[in-house]
C-alpha cells in the first residue's frame, strides 16, 4: 500500500485555508461545465421542446464555439463566492451538528443537517449573483454583467434580483444536505478497500459524482421553477408565482416531464461539476496543511500535526 504523502507545514489559518480551497474549486467547477449549462438553460426556460442539436447549432451559427462560453464570466462572479462561503461555513456547522448532538464522531444525519444549513447560508448571500448569472447566459445579445444587473434593477428593482429565490432556498438545503451528506459518508467507506486507499483522488472523484447525482436529481423540479423565474422576471406570468404555484402551472401546460425538463444533460453536468468541486477542495486543503477542529477552535491557527486527514 502506497504511503501516505508528507503533510506541509501548515502556514494559514483553517479559516483561510478554505478561502483558498473555495476560490480555486469554484474556478475550476465553473470552467468545467460552463458549456453544458449553457445548453441546459436555454432547454431548461424555454416553454417549447428543443432538440440539444438544435440549440447547440443555433449557438454556433450565431455565436461560434465562444457562446458555449457565455455568461461564463457571471458564473465566476457568482459560483467563486458561493464556493468560498460554502467551504468556510461547513466546517462551523458541521463542529455546531456535532456539538449539539452530543456524538463523539460525525455521522450521516450531523454531516445531512450541516450542509442544510451550509447551502442555505450561502444561498441567501449569493442568490443576486446566480439572477444574473443565469440572464447573461440566455439572453441572446452579448450584454455585460453590470449591463444586466441595470436591465433586471430597472425592470424589476430589487425584487427582480431575487427571482427564484423561494425555489431556491427550497431547494439549496437538500441539495447541500444530501451532497455533503453522501459525499462525507462515502469517503470513509470507500477508504476501506485497497485500490481507493491507494488512489484518493479516484475516491473523491467517485463520493463526489455519487453526491452530485443524487442531490441534483432530487431538487431539479425546483430547479426548473428557479431558472424560469430567474430568466423571465417578474414581468412573465410564471415569475409572479409562488413555487407550489409555479410547479402546478408547469405540470398543467407542460406535464410532469416538463419539471424535468433538461435533466438528461443535468446528470451529466452537475454530477461532474460536483465531483470536480469536491476533490478539488479536499487536495487543496490537504496541500495547505488543513486540520480538522472543535467548534471553538475553527479559524485559530492549530499547531501542526502529522498523519492524513479524515474529512
Amino acid at each position: 500500500m502506497a504511503a501516505p504523502p508528507p503533510r506541509r507545514k501548515q502556514l494559514l489559518t483553517n479559516a483561510q485555508i478554505t478561502w483558498c480551497s473555495g476560490t480555486v474549486s469554484g474556478f475550476c467547477a465553473t470552467f468545467a461545465k460552463q458549456p453544458i449549462q449553457r445548453v441546459k438553460w436555454i432547454r431548461q426556460t424555454s416553454s417549447e421542446p428543443v432538440a440539444y442539436s438544435t440549440i447547440a447549432s443555433r449557438t454556433l451559427q450565431t455565436q461560434g464555439l465562444s457562446g458555449f462560453m457565455a455568461g461564463s464570466a457571471a458564473a465566476v462572479y457568482r459560483n467563486v463566492p458561493h464556493s468560498v462561503l460554502v467551504y468556510s461555513l461547513y466546517p462551523h456547522a458541521a463542529a455546531l451538528t456535532k456539538k449539539v448532538s452530543g456524538g463523539r464522531e460525525e455521522v450521516f444525519m450531523t454531516r445531512f443537517c450541516a450542509g442544510y444549513i451550509t447551502m442555505v447560508g450561502a444561498t441567501l448571500v449569493t442568490h443576486p449573483l446566480d439572477t444574473l448569472r443565469v440572464r447573461v447566459s440566455v439572453q441572446p445579445d452579448s450584454a455585460t454583467y453590470l449591463q444586466t444587473a441595470r436591465r433586471v434593477y430597472t425592470a424589476d428593482g430589487v425584487r427582480g434580483l431575487y427571482g427564484g429565490f423561494g425555489a431556491t432556498l427550497i431547494g439549496a438545503g437538500p441539495r447541500g444536505a444530501i451532497g455533503f451528506g453522501v459525499f462525507e459518508t462515502l469517503k470513509p467507506y470507500l477508504a476501506r478497500y485497497d485500490y481507493f486507499r491507494e488512489n484518493p483522488s479516484v475516491s473523491k472523484v467517485v463520493c463526489g459524482y455519487l453526491a452530485g447525482l443524487l442531490s441534483e436529481s432530487f431538487i431539479y423540479p425546483l430547479d426548473t421553477v428557479r431558472r424560469r423565474q430567474q430568466a423571465l422576471g417578474a414581468a412573465s406570468p410564471i415569475g409572479r408565482l409562488g413555487v407550489l404555484a409555479a410547479v402546478a402551472s408547469i405540470y398543467r401546460v407542460e406535464g410532469f416531464l416538463g419539471l424535468f425538463k433538461g435533466i438528461s444533460l443535468n446528470l451529466v453536468k452537475n454530477p461532474i461539476g460536483t465531483a470536480i468541486s469536491f476533490t478539488v477542495n479536499d487536495h487543496v486543503k490537504e496541500w495547505l496543511g488543513y486540520e480538522h477542529e472543535d467548534a471553538e477552535d475553527l479559524g485559530r491557527k492549530p499547531t501542526s500535526k502529522t498523519g492524513n486527514i479524515s474529512l
